[in-house]
């Protein structure tokens, strides 16, 4: 799996399709078919995800998740809730990932790499 970050409007979307997927490929739902996951951050906003929905993550080709612990603190607890949610759960993503890229400015930066046969 490849776990793609980034702050908003970083040309996640974009980066993704220079990869080969097109919109017909993108989800924004966990259990999709689709081989890409778009927004994960939004789907924490309702909690932590179930074991069963993070094997489906682990499935995919690709997961797309907005950074959202870099900025100030909220004050709001549910806020800063969501916000660690969103942090551990690309922590355990990007521990499984094959690969993880950040995108800067639209410029993807490898973070991880696996290399087959290493």
């Amino acid at each position: 799996m490849l776990l793609v970050i980034g702050g908003i409007a970083s040309g996640k979307r974009t980066y993704v399709r220079s990869l080969g997927y097109d919109d017909d490929r993108i989800s924004q739902t966990v259990d999709s078919p689709a081989p890409v996951l778009l927004g994960l951050e939004e789907i924490l906003r309702d909690g932590p995800l179930s074991s069963q929905d993070l094997a489906r993550l682990r499935a995919k080709e690709v997961v797309v998740c907005c950074e959202v612990g870099m900025g100030v603190v909220p004050m709001d607890r549910e806020q800063r809730a969501w916000r660690e949610r969103v942090g551990r759960t690309c922590a355990l993503l990007a521990n499984d990932a094959s690969q993880v890229v950040r995108l800067v400015c639209g410029i993807p930066v490898t973070l991880k790499t696996s290399e087959v046969g290493i």
